[in-house]
């Protein structure tokens, strides 16, 4: 009887092993995804601090007044969201990255043009931000 168990144990303990697929190792994932994502390294980072500037902005603009402010609010919403897309493509290497950036360069320079229109210092940062991701996606 021991031995009858001790054999379906080690069958079981086979049986595991054969079918658990092995770990993914994640340096190995991490590295390739980073040099996927190299040649749009900087772009990427200029998104991401554009749409923290955005984010600040639009917190700003909205303490103040509603109407005078509203078409900067609008911008800083918009060029958060392209932002956020074009870095996420450019993240995935997509195909798709390049032609999002050229549209993602043309609302961060509407959003920089408004924003220069402001005396705020949240706005002029939000404007040097946006001229700096509009730059280099324009250059993808």
């Amino acid at each position: 009887m021991k031995k009858l168990i001790g054999l379906l144990t080690a069958i079981c303990f086979v049986t595991i092993a054969a079918t658990t697929k092995p770990p993914i190792k994640k340096a190995s994932l991490n590295a390739k995804t980073t040099l996927m994502n190299e040649k749009y390294k900087a772009c990427i980072e200029a998104c991401n601090a554009c749409i923290v500037s955005c984010k600040r902005c639009e917190k700003s603009c909205s303490k103040m007044d509603a109407i005078k402010m509203a078409r900067c609010i609008q911008l800083c919403k918009e060029c958060i969201s392209i932002c956020k897309s074009a870095s996420q493509l450019m993240t995935l290497d997509s195909e798709s990255a390049k032609a999002i950036c050229k549209e993602c360069a043309i609302i961060c320079e509407k959003c920089a043009a408004e924003c220069d229109k402001h005396d705020m210092a949240d706005c002029k940062q939000c404007a040097t931000d946006c001229r700096k991701a509009a730059k280099l996606c324009n250059e993808m």
